[in-house]
């Protein structure tokens, strides 16, 4: 009795499952290669949408956390020349104090004075970070804080404004 495959219900059988094997080892593959299950819209097109707006905000949280990094970077630069000008007022503070007793020389005093407020200029003008000063000039600086997403699916930036404190000493 001589069968051939196109009559022999077990390799019928074995061929169909072959075939599905092959077909869930293609969308294993693919789901491996991607990373993700839903590769593409026709997987699952509800899913697909949801996961590509994750993956957008994903990207967008990561330049919020840029930004929010480059607003400390740049408010810790500011805050150590603030931190430094202190010192130097304070040093000024004690030298006024000194000048108030009649015995001293009140011209070394002022040239002593008149050094440090050139020190806090230098140091006014030398505090910025990526050419950003918050210790010299006016106005406040925004950074970008976060990404809200309402209901309807729009998008409003929100930020993070640092006011400009003017550290510079005023001439004479």
């Amino acid at each position: 009795m001589a069968n051939s495959i196109l009559t022999n219900n077990s390799a019928m059988v074995a061929l169909t499952n072959l075939r599905t094997v092959n077909r869930n080892l293609a969308q294993v593959q693919d789901q491996i290669s991607s990373g993700k299950k839903i590769g593409n819209a026709k997987d699952n097109a509800a899913v697909w949408a949801v996961s590509t707006v994750i993956k957008s905000d994903v990207e967008g949280f990561k330049k919020i956390t840029d930004s929010l990094n480059l607003g400390g970077a740049t408010v810790a630069v500011a805050r150590g020349a603030a931190e430094q000008v202190v010192d130097l007022l304070n040093q000024v503070k004690g030298l006024v104090v000194q000048a108030q007793e009649s015995n001293v020389d009140k011209t070394k005093i002022q040239a002593d004075i008149t050094r440090l407020t050139e020190q806090v200029d230098s140091i006014v003008n030398a505090a910025q970070f990526n050419g950003l000063s918050l210790v010299k000039g006016t106005g406040s600086v925004d950074f970008l804080a976060s990404l809200d997403r309402d209901s309807a699916g729009v998008v409003t930036a929100s930020s993070i404004s640092v006011d400009r404190e003017n550290l510079e000493t005023a001439s004479g």
